[in-house]
This record gives structure tokens, C-alpha cells and sequence, in this order.
């Protein structure tokens, strides 16, 4: 059995995290599905026999939402023809963590989406080399935070549904109080300025009812799309006096109610985004480069490549990149922003080391004794990433009674 995480985005509420388990659970091989809300992750737990990191990437885009994989582009030497291109296409694919992988020959890189919970950029130079072939760095390598970019256009798109929705519906409440039939028949004018303006701010809204429907799960998209759709096809038979008369027209409601539904989802946009601000911080702890000893000669190389027990050296200003035991030298080492302690602890031969403290005054060396996910700091990133995600029992309840009240009142509706 393996253990992974895909980072997803497109949640809005905890119908979401259901949908996106039940899509996962659904799939031959996976034992255990759990989403985060909080920090907008999918726990999977799968048979990597029956089930492959696509597969779960394709069932969460299935349910409607977008998993966000890692990118970069790597510069590969001593390809010469379509069968080298087709050798390290293979060879970067059968990593466990690798979504898509294409090289191009003429160019001479291999462009990898990628699971960084999986694989990381040492196991594609290594899976490179294996199959015979030079690693000659990362081209361009991926550095923003996708997650943060999806989060701005996200909040960008629901500003200006915001902005268009109250400009028209303010105004559109205004001429409500017209007489219908003067000076001209003011339902069809209304019909006329509100539809496009509902169409474009309530199509986030339907689109999110549908994909809740085609998944067989009852959430408050499907409640509010219920909502808006009934006000505005009320307001349509009112117009053309079908069924309806012309007392029934609320466009003006129908807009205004999109809008204010698109104003709450961008709250809780924005203070999800916040929420997660601690845990950049700490990411921000961790240094990208490394100064080891290799072969007698100090190199610098990517946080990623240190190994355990190499023989680290830190200079003055410079933060700890791994946790680990001095071997040689003295100084003192702020380690506030692990401890709190504000005032320099002294580190000297067989005094520990921790990831992420900054070195005052001297030249230290280390062995590096725990790397990656096991450095202490990353281990505090976990803990800070669970807690935030994780939900009182009082919460549970809460959520099961929500499922329980939507689908009493999509029986209602119905009857």
C-alpha cells in the first residue's frame, strides 16, 4: 500500500471534500480517501498494483475540481533520435510520483508535471541517468505557488461578477417602481438588462449545482442554484404572462441573490488564503541551497540532493539547511523561530542542529542526520497543516445534519 497527497483547488465547503472522497473511493484499489478543507489536500491511501497517480488526479477532475501538480522543465544531453525520446519518456513515467512527462528532442528537455509528496527532482535526475542519458539541470525551474495563482484569478473573476452585479441590480430595484406599461413595457426591458448580467454571474453557481447533481451529491449549490433559477424563471412566465402575471417579476431578486452568494464565496476565499499564511512562513524557513563537502571540496547544491550523513557547512548568515550534529567549529545559532527563545544558543562539537535556525557569528560543519520530510521543521509544517484541517466532533455533527437538511429540502421541492 502507498500513502499520497494531491493538492486540489475549487473547494468551497465541506459537500465539496465529500464529493471529492466519494470520486476517490470509487476507484478499484484506493482503501482510504480523506480530504482537507482547510488546507485544500486529498489523503489517499491505494494498492499501487490497481491504482496509479493518474488515475487518482483523473478522478478528482472528473468530480469537477483541479488538482495542482508541480512543474519544471529539465535539460537532458545525449539524445539522438525518437528512441531516446521514447527511453526517457518511460523511465521519468514509471516514477511514482510522475503525472505527465514529454521530451523534446530538438530542444533537449523533458517537461514533467509532477507530485512533489512522491518524487522529487533528484529522482528524475537519477531515473534520467539510469537510462543512460546526462542530467544537465532544471531549465526555468518552477517557483511560484500555483496554489496562491489560482487563488488571485479565482478572487479576481469573483470581484468583477461582484462589481457588474450590484452596479445592475441597484439600479434595476430602482425601476421596479415604474409602471410596468410606462412609457414603455419595462418587464421586457428588464428581461433584456438582466440576462446577461445573471447569466455571467450566476454561471459559477450553476455550474457548481451541476457537478454536485452528476455526482449524485446534494450540496448548497444545488440549494442556491434552485434559488436564483426558480426567481428568475418566475420573473420570465411573468413577463410573457405564462401561468405567471406580471406581479411575479423578480430580476432584480435574481441578480442581487447571484450576487450576494458570489460575495461570499469571495470572503471565504480570502480568509482561506489567510489561514494558510502561518505555514508559508515556516516554509519560508527553509534555505534552497546547501554547502556540502565533496571530495574534499566545498559544493553548492539543492536542499533536495543533501543526503544524510554529509558533512554540511554553514557560514555566518546563513540558515541551517538540515537537522544534524556539529562536527567542527563554534557559534551561536538564533533558533527563535523554532524555540522562541530570542537570545543564541551556542553550538559546538556533537551540539544539535535544527533546519531552519540561522547561524550568528562562526563557521560551523555538521553531519546532516535527518533530510526532507523528517527534518523537524517539516515535521512542524505537518502538524500546523493537520491541525488547521482537522474537525472538532462538534463540526462532524454539524456537517452530517447540513447533508441531512438539504436532502429533506430537495424531497420537499420535489414533492
Amino acid at each position: 500500500m502507498k500513502r499520497t497527497e494531491l493538492k486540489i483547488s475549487g473547494m468551497t465547503c465541506a459537500s465539496c471534500a465529500t464529493t471529492i472522497e466519494k470520486s476517490l473511493s470509487n476507484l478499484g484499489g484506493v482503501t482510504k480517501a480523506q480530504v482537507n478543507l482547510g488546507t485544500e489536500t486529498a489523503t489517499i491511501e491505494y494498492d499501487p498494483n490497481k491504482v496509479k497517480l493518474p488515475d487518482l488526479d483523473k478522478a478528482v477532475t472528473d468530480a469537477g475540481y483541479d488538482v495542482i501538480n508541480e512543474k519544471t522543465v529539465i535539460k537532458i544531453g545525449g539524445m539522438t533520435c525518437a528512441m531516446c525520446v521514447k527511453t526517457n519518456e518511460e523511465a521519468l513515467k514509471k516514477l511514482d510520483g510522475v503525472i505527465k512527462a514529454h521530451v523534446n528532442l530538438s530542444a533537449e528537455k523533458a517537461y514533467v508535471t509532477y507530485d512533489p509528496k512522491l518524487t522529487t527532482v533528484a529522482d528524475i535526475k537519477k531515473s534520467i541517468e539510469d537510462a543512460g542519458y546526462q542530467f544537465l539541470g532544471v531549465d526555468g525551474e518552477e517557483t511560484e505557488d500555483l496554489g496562491e495563482k489560482a487563488r488571485i484569478k479565482s478572487l479576481k473573476e469573483k470581484r468583477n461578477r461582484i462589481i457588474i452585479g450590484f452596479a445592475v441590480s441597484i439600479p434595476l430595484m430602482a425601476l421596479m417602481y415604474i409602471p410596468l406599461n410606462w412609457p414603455f413595457p419595462m418587464a421586457y426591458f428588464l428581461l433584456v438588462v438582466s440576462t446577461p448580467v445573471f447569466v455571467y454571474i450566476s454561471y459559477p453557481i450553476f455550474r457548481a449545482g451541476y457537478r454536485a447533481l452528476k455526482n449524485r451529491t446534494l450540496n448548497m449549490d444545488v440549494m442556491y442554484s434552485m434559488g436564483i433559477g426558480v426567481a428568475y424563471v418566475s420573473s420570465i412566465f411573468g413577463t410573457f404572462e405564462v401561468i405567471l402575471t406580471r406581479e411575479f417579476l423578480f430580476y432584480e431578486t435574481a441578480v442581487m441573490l447571484a450576487t450576494f452568494l458570489t460575495l461570499g464565496r469571495y470572503l471565504e476565499t480570502r480568509a482561506k488564503g489567510k489561514t494558510s499564511e502561518a505555514i508559508k512562513k515556516l516554509m519560508g524557513l527553509k534555505p534552497k541551497t546547501a554547502i556540502v563537502i565533496r571530495n574534499k571540496s566545498e559544493v553548492e547544491i539543492q536542499i533536495e540532493d543533501v543526503q544524510v550523513n554529509d558533512i554540511v557547512v554553514v557560514k555566518p548568515g546563513e540558515k541551517i539547511p538540515v537537522d544534524g550534529i556539529v562536527v567542527d567549529g563554534e557559534s551561536y545559532v538564533d533558533e527563535s523561530m523554532i524555540t522562541g527563545e530570542p537570545i543564541p544558543v551556542l553550538k559546538k562539537k556533537n551540539r544539535n542542529v535544527v533546519g531552519g535556525t540561522l547561524n550568528k557569528n562562526g563557521v560551523i560543519k555538521f553531519k546532516a542526520t535527518k533530510i526532507g520530510k523528517d527534518t523537524m521543521l517539516s515535521q512542524i509544517i505537518t502538524l500546523v497543516q493537520e491541525a488547521q484541517g482537522s474537525k472538532p466532533p462538534v463540526q462532524r455533527i454539524a456537517d452530517k445534519a447540513v447533508s441531512y437538511f438539504i436532502s429533506c429540502g430537495w424531497e420537499y421541492c420535489v414533492v
